[in-house]
């Protein structure tokens, strides 16, 4: 989503006459497109602005934005934390940027643009795209789940949901384009509901089947899903939609129902395992990731116990693993942080070790197997081939001799790790 949305900035200010500067040495204005769903990620923009010091010195003329959720998250305190940041503008402000830096030219001063949160973001459909085979379209902007640990709803509003006519215009526009991957983003994906264009009972399903009519020689994938919002109608259309790829990611976040309620992700451990039932029953080939927090408030060893059980009964795909860290304006801010650095990095470890297991054991199941992959890019390494993805969005490494960036190819797998399938194009 934040490649997207960096991607959607760079489309309006090059449509308005700016044009990408080929280094950061040649540029005049430098925008930092930010996170904040970990603290992490807020401390890394930090220090990859302050890193720039020493140019803005040099060129006091410079221009340096930041725009994203830190943006929102910290308003204008961010001009006292980083006084080398001249302006900031929110994620529903994003339109605005090429009127707020043509302003910025002529009259230098500090600006929040921060005005627009929660509001539907004005439309745009900027032409341009970092990749010429895959493409992002957000169906939704912002989230009004308000889990305890996330900031999201916070810097990003409720959930909005875009209107039909406009997603359909731009993936109609992508498909004519010859794009091989179109890929639907939202916070909350698959509870899109529409703005009532087709009625109350269009949703997420339904939007995945008008999206599958729709011309053009590509695949679909979507991120992310929440439980609360996952059902049979939508593995069904997976099953049955030819356009639709076979790989679902569920974040569980717990294996336990005392952290699940205290995270406020209105599931149960033993809902969850009925939609995995439920997925596998559809999609028996299909593919399964997750994302785990670890250390969460007063978490306890039996808690964690109990999720790395559940972690490894289910056997998914890949998982992506967090420490939990305290974000602003949450809830969860108000519990005491009594899980030691000590203890989440050991959890986190032995979290990442199982599903490392569980991925080589389930990769090696595809050995001597045919897979549909995409190739997108040549490997840069001795192996003279491509890397791209299966349906099932695993990355593969495919011998070839030529370039065939932007192809189905039927690939043999001849071999696995953890991360990677290997093989031969058949």
């Amino acid at each position: 989503m934040n490649f997207r949305d960096s991607e959607f900035a760079l489309g309006l200010l090059m449509e308005a006459g700016f044009r990408r500067a080929e280094s950061i040495e040649d540029a005049d204005i430098i925008l930092f497109n930010t996170c904040s769903v970990r603290q992490h990620a807020e401390d890394r923009a930090s220090a990859n602005i302050w890193n720039l010091a020493k140019l803005k010195k040099q060129r006091p003329g410079l221009l340096i934005g930041v725009i994203g959720c830190m943006a929102q998250a910290k308003k204008t305190k961010i001009f006292e934390d980083i006084p080398l940041v001249d302006f900031t503008c929110g994620p529903d402000n994003e339109t605005e940027l090429p009127r707020l830096i043509k302003g910025l030219l002529k009259d230098r001063a500090n600006i929040a643009v921060l005005n627009n949160i929660g509001k539907p973001r004005k439309e745009a459909f900027p032409s341009y795209r970092d990749n010429d085979i895959k493409a992002f379209v957000s169906i939704s902007h912002g989230c009004s789940n308000f889990c305890s640990y996330c900031i999201v709803p916070y810097v990003r509003g409720g959930e909005r949901p875009r209107n039909l006519k406009d997603i359909m215009r731009e993936v109609k526009d992508l498909g004519a384009r010859g794009f091989k991957e179109i890929t639907l983003l939202g916070q909350n994906v698959n509870s899109y509901k529409g703005n009532g264009e087709r009625g109350t009972g269009y949703g997420f399903a339904k939007l995945l089947e008008d999206i599958n009519k729709v011309k053009g020689d590509f695949r679909i994938r979507f991120m992310t899903s929440h439980p609360k919002d996952a059902s049979p109608a939508l593995f069904k259309a997976m099953r049955d939609l030819p356009k639709v790829c076979e790989h679902l990611h569920l974040p569980m976040q717990s294996g336990s129902d005392r952290v699940l309620k205290l995270m406020n992700r209105g599931y149960k451990t033993k809902v969850y395992l009925r939609l995995v039932e439920s997925y596998r029953k559809f999609l028996p080939q299909g593919c399964l990731t997750t994302d785990i927090i670890v250390g969460f408030p007063s978490e306890s060893d039996k808690d964690f116990r109990d999720t790395l059980r559940m972690m490894e009964g289910i056997g998914f795909d890949a998982g992506f693993m967090f420490k939990y860290s305290p974000r602003p304006f949450t809830k969860a801010e108000s519990f005491k942080d009594d899980i030691p650095e000590e203890v989440k990095t050991g959890r986190n470890l032995a979290l990442l070790e199982a599903q490392g297991r569980i991925s080589k054991k389930k990769n090696g199941l595809l050995i001597g197997t045919s897979q549909e992959v995409l190739l997108e890019g040549v490997i840069p390494s001795k192996m003279k081939g491509m890397s791209g993805r299966t349906r099932t969005n695993k990355t593969a490494l495919v011998e070839c001799e030529e370039d065939l960036s932007g192809r189905f190819v039927n690939v043999k797998i001849e071999a696995a790790t953890c991360h990677t399938l290997r093989g031969r194009v058949v």
